[in-house]
């Protein structure tokens, strides 16, 4: 400290030590008001906490069920709306397919069918004629004669030799 600051202290009758002091009491008292007001401000603290959840839970009640109807709304009214449009966009977005040459297909079927027809008249042809064999020119052949002579036929018509 200086010279003059110490004269300006004992000048006012204050001391260093009254104002350690001074100091002292003023912060006992200080401690003793916040002890004194925190146990004013506590109920009230709890009472604000309790009113609070119980905003809360009402403000939570209230909501949920406009929440719920909005969400029913936007359900049957939004959601169809956004649906078709995002199908128009996926339909506008999408490239053209390919146009694919049929004709090579129907061309192969047609000759299959006709292939498939044409063997199946031939073969019928061939299962109505009698099986008669040619007789020498001074023999005739009776039909009797020719059942006979012929070898039995399995069940796909082929005969077998004996």
């Amino acid at each position: 400290m200086s010279l003059t600051t110490k004269q300006n202290g004992q000048a006012n009758g204050f001391s260093t030590q009254a104002a350690q002091e001074w100091a002292r009491q003023a912060s006992q008292y200080l401690r003793a008001r916040q002890l004194a007001t925190q146990a004013q401000l506590a109920p009230l603290a709890a009472n604000a906490r309790i009113a609070a959840q119980q905003g809360m839970l009402g403000a939570r009640a209230w909501t949920a069920p406009r929440l719920d109807t909005v969400g029913q709304a936007l359900q049957e009214q939004m959601a169809p709306q956004l649906a078709a449009a995002l199908s128009a966009a996926a339909r506008r977005i999408e490239p053209a397919k390919p146009h694919r040459r049929r004709w090579p297909a129907l061309a192969v079927g047609a000759v299959v069918i006709g292939g498939s027809a044409a063997a199946v008249i031939i073969m019928s042809r061939r299962n109505s004629q009698p099986a008669t064999e040619t007789a020498e020119p001074g023999e005739t052949a009776s039909a009797s004669d020719a059942t006979a002579e012929m070898a039995p036929a399995d069940v796909n018509g082929q005969t077998q030799a004996p």
